[in-house]
């Protein structure tokens, strides 16, 4: 089931709160929270986003129609806040590598089918996943990789 956009501007403060409280156990297997400088404004913001980790590298996906990740595109140091624990990540964006971008996003909707919605991907019954539909999200996803620095 795929969220109504607008309720996000009330859901991601109240998850952002809890990711940073004692209480951070109810959701932080498999959400973080990414705090980072807007490049325009110099401003600090933060934003929680469901994560895989692969070794010390930690992949978060988006949409290229969002606006946070324009900030990371040159890189840029990130603070992410995993399983109650804040350090400082080296973050890099992927949008312009189709087969890596499709290969880490079939990945990610494996372990994550929920949230084929919010990338317009069909899944089956016995959760195989549309090619056609991976294919037309890959043109559209984005992918944040962050490493410790």
């Amino acid at each position: 089931m795929k969220i109504p956009e607008p309720l996000f501007k009330i859901i991601n403060p109240t998850i952002g709160l809890l990711l940073r409280s004692p209480a951070h156990f109810l959701m932080s297997g498999s959400l973080l929270l990414i705090t980072f400088t807007g490049v325009r404004t110099g401003r600090s913001y933060s934003t929680p986003l469901r994560y895989l980790r692969d070794g010390e590298t930690i992949r978060c996906f988006t949409s290229k129609d969002t606006r946070w990740w324009r900030n990371l595109r040159k890189g840029a140091r990130v603070w992410l806040t995993l399983q109650g624990v804040g350090a400082p990540y080296q973050a890099s964006i992927i949008v312009d590598e189709p087969g890596r971008v499709r290969q880490l996003l079939t990945d990610y909707l494996r372990q994550h089918p929920g949230d084929a919605a919010y990338h317009d991907v069909a899944v089956s019954k016995n959760g195989d996943l549309s090619d056609h539909d991976l294919d037309r999200a890959v043109s559209q996803a984005v992918v944040m990789e962050a490493r410790p620095a």
